[in-house]
Parts: C-alpha cells; sequence; structure tokens
C-alpha cells in the first residue's frame, strides 16, 4: 500500500517524466528525421526508450519503491499532453535551429575532408609526375652514355 503523500509526489514525478519524455523526445525524433526507414533510428529510438524506462523507474524506487499504477500512468500521458498541447511549438524552432546548427557543421567538415582528399590526390599525382621525370632524365643520360640517342 502506497500512502497518500507518496501517491501524491509519484503522480508529480509521473506528470513531469511524462512532460521531459515528449520534450525529449520530439528533440530526438528531429534529430533523427533524416533516417525515417534506417536501422539507425530503430536502434537510436531502442536505446532512447531503455534509458528513459530506466532513469524513470531510478527515480520511482525512492518514492513508491518501484510500483506504479494505472492512475500514475494517466499522469504521464496527461504530461505528454500538456507538452504537446501547450510546449511544442516552443521548443520545435529551437531544435529545428539545433538541426540546421549540427547540418550545417556536417557540411563544413565534409567540405574539409573534401579539401584535405583533394590535396592529398594532388599532392601525390605531382610526386608520381616528378619520379616519372626522373626516371626519363636517366634514362636520356643512360642512352647518351651507351650512344643510343632514340633516333634508331
Amino acid at each position: 500500500m502506497i500512502l497518500l503523500p507518496q501517491q501524491f509526489q509519484a503522480l508529480v514525478y509521473h506528470f513531469l517524466a511524462g512532460w521531459v519524455f515528449a520534450l525529449t523526445w520530439s528533440g530526438m525524433n528531429r534529430m533523427t528525421w533524416h533516417f525515417r526507414r534506417s536501422p539507425v533510428r530503430w536502434i537510436a529510438e531502442t536505446i532512447y526508450f531503455c534509458v528513459f524506462v530506466t532513469a524513470m523507474y531510478a527515480g520511482l524506487i525512492p518514492i513508491t519503491g518501484g510500483q506504479t499504477r494505472v492512475v500514475l500512468m494517466l499522469g504521464f500521458a496527461v504530461g505528454v499532453g500538456i507538452y504537446l498541447k501547450f510546449y511544442a511549438m516552443t521548443f520545435s524552432p529551437l531544435f529545428e535551429r539545433g538541426v540546421s546548427h549540427l547540418a550545417s557543421l556536417f557540411g563544413h567538415i565534409r567540405h574539409l575532408v573534401h579539401q584535405a582528399s583533394k590535396r592529398r590526390q594532388y599532392r601525390r599525382s605531382q610526386r608520381r609526375n616528378r619520379r616519372r621525370q626522373r626516371k626519363e632524365r636517366r634514362g636520356r643520360k643512360r642512352n647518351r652514355k651507351t650512344g643510343k640517342d632514340g633516333a634508331g
């Protein structure tokens, strides 16, 4: 049997957990939007759920000993509903900005990697050309020493 003050604490805890769940879920959902039908997103969602549920029940253990009831789950659902109804539009632009900043950062990193690979390719071709020129010079020197100038 859970005492009334503990039930109230558990109800508030479930409500806040629902609100935080909806907040973090919408942020993660926006971050993984580009992986809609990808195993990457499925793995990220599974890990997210496991971590969230573990953290939620770890916080619930001191209050009720880890017990939960249907009424408490309704408090969780109300917390999710309150976030979606009143706060989702407030936080959505923040998540969008975060995604655009990350996309620009990844684009910049990709550009830097591309430039580095082009420089490496250029240096490699320069080395290859220098080796060919040295080989040709050595061949010309040998031909001059032996009297063969290649004119047949």
